[in-house]
């Protein structure tokens, strides 16, 4: 048998403002990078199988409309495929 595991929610929605599901993520970049990151940078690492993109927003933009962090950051820099 095989499990397919899931790295969630793609990123930073731990950190939503005062804690609400589904919020605002406010912080740098390289905050973002720095605290967020990287335990997708290790599951990535170790061949998770999928990814799920957050509804939470960082600095007001959907996670899931950031063409530079889920193109450019989690494919093109993480390898993710």
């Amino acid at each position: 048998h095989h499990v397919a595991a899931c790295a969630k929610h793609y990123v930073g929605d731990g950190g939503t403002h005062n804690g609400i599901n589904e919020n605002n993520t406010i912080i740098s970049r390289h905050g973002l990078l720095k605290i967020h990151m990287a335990p997708y940078y290790q599951a990535v690492k170790k061949g998770v199988a999928t990814v799920m993109v957050s509804y939470s927003s960082w600095n007001g933009k959907k996670m899931h409309a950031s063409r530079d962090l889920v193109t450019g950051y989690l494919k093109n820099h993480l390898k993710f495929r």
